[in-house]
């Protein structure tokens, strides 16, 4: 789960870097879902040095990192392939995040007296 002050996009691109020679570019982007708006109290300074209880407005998102090549020819149209890629990831990473926050048990017994 990763927090921040600014409402980030579904999907970002962090780094892209072009390979003239063999016709390539390969792009590093990120997913981002479940993207929710909570409020949090955090402590702040004011002016006169006091301790001040303050409630900002944060978003909490699962976010996955990817990395993909591309041929350069298509280079125009990676935003597009990248909003098809997401919608398809999106069921299968919301289930997976679902079955990954079920609690484990941390003690199993198998019966009778120990």
């Amino acid at each position: 789960m990763v927090k921040s002050e600014i409402k980030p996009s579904e999907i970002q691109i962090i780094n892209v870097m072009d390979d003239v020679r063999k016709g390539k570019v390969k792009v590093k982007y990120v997913f981002n879902y479940n993207i929710t708006e909570v409020q949090e109290e955090v402590t702040e300074f004011d002016p006169d040095g006091n301790e001040i209880q303050v409630t900002k407005i944060m978003y909490e998102y699962e976010q996955f990192v990817f990395e993909s090549e591309f041929d350069l020819l298509f280079k125009n149209i990676i935003p597009q392939i990248l909003k098809t890629m997401y919608e398809e990831k999106k069921m299968e990473i919301l289930n997976n995040i679902a079955l990954a926050n079920t609690e484990l048990p941390k003690e199993i017994s198998i019966g009778g007296d120990a």
